[in-house]
C-alpha cells in the first residue's frame, strides 16, 4: 500500500471549523523514520493562510507554538515556534488534496488497513484532538507502534496520545492524572529526574534513535518515563524563551 487517503472530513472538535485528517503511507522523514503520517488540515484554507490569521486554531487549538495571526498580506503567524514547517508537507499535501489526488477511506475496515503493522504517527501536523477518537482508534487498531502529543487541555486517548507540557508545572498536572507527557525544555538541566528521560533522538542525545526505533511516546500504552527535548530548530531561541 503505497496510497495516501482522507480518513477524516467534517467539523473540528476543537472550534466545529471544517478540516481534513490525510493518512500518508509512506514517508521518508529521516527525523521519524518511515511511519504512517496524518496531516490535520483546515480543508478550506491553506495552512499558511490558516497560520497567519489564527484559523489553525481549529487544528492547533491553543497551542502555544503556533504563534500569534500577523497582520501582514503573506507568511504565517507571529513568533511561531512550531517545528513543522508549513513549506512543506503540510501545504504540499493541503495541494494535493485540492486536487482531488486522495482517495477515502470510508469505513473502519478500510482505515484499520492503512496502519496494519505499520508504526502510525497521529498529527504529523495538527492536534489529533481536533479529529474525532474513533477515527484514530480504527487507524492503530492493528498497528505497530502509535506516537501522539497532544496540546488540548484534555488529553481524548491517553493511552496512546502523550500530553505535551510547556513547563514543570503542567507536566506535574498531567502526571497527577497518569498521563505521560512530552515536554519541551531550555537545557538539560531542566529535565527532571525520575520523571523524565532525554529523547533519545534529540541532538543532545546524539540522534541515536529515530521515533520508528525508540517507539517510546506512545501514551500510558509504554511502561516508560515521560520524554523531555531541549528545544530545537529554527525557532529554538523563542521557543526557550516560552518554556522558561
Amino acid at each position: 500500500m503505497n496510497r495516501s487517503f482522507i480518513i477524516y472530513e467534517g467539523p473540528s472538535l476543537i472550534d466545529g471549523s471544517p478540516i481534513v485528517a490525510i493518512a500518508q503511507v509512506k514517508s521518508g522523514n529521516r527525523k521519524t523514520g518511515d511511519m504512517v503520517q496524518t496531516w490535520i488540515l483546515r480543508s478550506d484554507i491553506d495552512p499558511i493562510t490558516a497560520s497567519r490569521t489564527g484559523a489553525d486554531t481549529a487544528i492547533c487549538g491553543d497551542c502555544p507554538h503556533k504563534g500569534t495571526p500577523s497582520d501582514k498580506a503573506t507568511g504565517w503567524a507571529k513568533d511561531r515556534t512550531c517545528y513543522v514547517n508549513l513549506l512543506f508537507a503540510p501545504n504540499g499535501v493541503y495541494k494535493a488534496y485540492k486536487r482531488g489526488a486522495y482517495e477515502v477511506a470510508r469505513v473502519h475496515d478500510d482505515i484499520a488497513a492503512i496502519g496494519k503493522g505499520r508504526g502510525v504517527r497521529l498529527g504529523s501536523y495538527g492536534d489529533p484532538a481536533a479529529v474525532p477518537s474513533y477515527i484514530w482508534e480504527s487507524l492503530t487498531r492493528y498497528a505497530d507502534f502509535v506516537t501522539a502529543y497532544t496540546h488540548n487541555p484534555i488529553n481524548p486517548m491517553p493511552h496512546k496520545i502523550m500530553t505535551s507540557a510547556d513547563n514543570a508545572a503542567q507536566a506535574e498536572s498531567a502526571w497527577s492524572r497518569n498521563e505521560r507527557t512530552f515536554r519541551v525544555v531550555s537545557d538539560l538541566a531542566q529535565i527532571i529526574k525520575g520523571k523524565e528521560i532525554l529523547c533519545p533522538a534529540s541532538d543532545e542525545a546524539g540522534n541515536r534513535a529515530t521515533c520508528a526505533s525508540c517507539k517510546l511516546c506512545g501514551g500510558n500504552s509504554i511502561k516508560a518515563k515521560s520524554v523531555a527535548i531541549v528545544a530545537h530548530g529554527a525557532s529554538k531561541r523563542k521557543a526557550k524563551e516560552l518554556v522558561q
